[in-house]
């Protein structure tokens, strides 16, 4: 990847305005981190290698991050499909955000959420989760409902309700979580069995049909819960059932909250 070349646009964004900052990554004691660079002076500490995998739209819901819009965000394909989402619900506009385009070893420049969306269509349409994840599913859909059950109540036994999984997920925008309403409280708060059950399971199912699979979830959750292996089967589940994978169409519907009149409604009784 042509990584001086992304220094130069991400100094070139920020110095002729077209950016009034730019997300990205940055080494700090071995390790890559996300930076946050407002000044063109700044763009050469900026790097980017296979363990950048924070999902930097997240911080797009910020307040101090809308307020600088224009931002422009260096971007993995994954990331590129939660931007593309995030304007198909009307988060963003094509006016909000640029997209310093990294992928397969290649630098793609500086996009448009428009370019973005063609680019994933023409070079990165088949992303799929690794094959270790897709062994792991099959594994998982050959248990029966008990021992299923069983493997995911163990599962999230260990989760702490630390919410790491919320914060670094870019589709978890909602100003105040169910989680953190109590009038009336719909999930216990307490790191117990019942509550982490019901946090986790719904956490999912709210982002059927659009998780895009970016595994920033499970790479910040101090537990080591394999959320990957539930978000990556509802969202095979979503593709086979609506045809649909997120993130490819600033135009689509959303699953959760649409609905077509000739919908197969024979589940109702």
């Amino acid at each position: 990847m042509d990584l001086e070349k992304m220094k130069q646009d991400a100094a070139a964004l920020l110095e002729d305005g077209r950016a009034n900052l730019v997300i990205g990554f940055r080494e700090r004691a071995g390790e890559c981190v996300p930076a946050f660079v407002t000044d063109a002076d700044q763009a050469d500490a900026l790097t980017y290698d296979e363990t950048c995998i924070a999902n930097v739209a997240a911080y797009l819901r910020k307040p101090e991050v809308r307020s600088r819009r224009p931002v422009a965000l260096v971007a993995r394909p994954l990331v590129m499909r939660s931007l593309v989402l995030l304007k198909a619900e009307q988060q963003l506009t094509d006016d909000d955000v640029l997209v310093l385009g990294v992928g397969d070893d290649a630098y793609h420049g500086v996009l448009t959420l428009a370019e973005t969306e063609k680019l994933l269509n023409d070079q990165y349409a088949r992303l799929a989760p690794d094959a270790e994840t897709l062994a792991e599913i099959e594994r998982i859909e050959a248990m029966s409902p008990e021992e299923r059950s069983r493997f995911w109540s163990e599962q999230f036994a260990k989760c702490t309700r630390c919410y790491a999984c919320r914060a670094a997920c870019p589709m978890c925008y909602c100003e105040r979580c169910i989680v953190d309403r109590n009038v009336p409280q719909w999930i216990s708060t307490a790191a117990r069995e019942h509550g982490n059950y019901a946090w986790n399971m719904i956490r999912a199912f709210h982002l059927a049909g659009r998780c895009t699979e970016c595994g920033a979830c499970e790479a910040a959750c101090p537990q080591g819960i394999p959320l990957m292996l539930l978000n990556s089967l509802l969202a095979r589940e979503v593709r086979d059932a609506y045809g649909q994978t997120p993130g490819y169409d600033a135009e689509a519907q959303p699953v959760i909250g649409s609905w077509n009149t000739d919908d197969d409604e024979e589940f109702i009784r």
